[in-house]
């Protein structure tokens, strides 16, 4: 039994694309993402290649560690219809992660100083900054 696209995007709250470098995964994930919009779906796209395409793709200059709605006027620029859904977009930065975790959970200023400004935290929060 084969399924289509439109009742994946339809039955499925996570789809994700993976593959080796230069396989389209952020040009189909776009695609993607527009079709369950366009369906009436809230749709947030993820990425973590810092290399910045699906800003690109998605007509901004960039995306950050933040969900970033992507304005309908966006859309119509690219000749694309106001979607019935919403279609969001983020870059997901991992040491800012870290970061925004040692934020939210330190119990005074003061912890979270001499957290964020620890050698060994800076080394750990940085070495894996780029493990996505």
């Amino acid at each position: 039994m084969s399924v289509t696209l439109a009742e994946l995007v339809q039955e499925k709250r996570i789809l994700v694309c993976v593959g080796s470098g230069g396989v389209g995964k952020t040009t189909t994930s776009a695609a993607i993402a527009l079709r369950a919009a366009g369906m009436g779906r809230k749709v947030c796209v993820l990425t973590i290649d810092p290399a910045k395409r699906l800003a690109n793709s998605m007509g901004l200059e960039a995306l950050g560690n933040k969900e970033t709605r992507i304005p309908d006027d966006r859309l119509k620029t690219a000749g694309i219809a106001k979607p019935k859904g919403e279609l969001w977009a983020m870059m997901r930065d991992t040491k800012r992660t870290w970061d925004d975790l040692v934020e939210r959970f330190a119990t005074s200023r003061e912890q979270r100083d001499r957290i964020l400004a620890n050698r060994n935290y800076q080394q750990i929060s940085g070495a894996l900054a780029g493990s996505q």
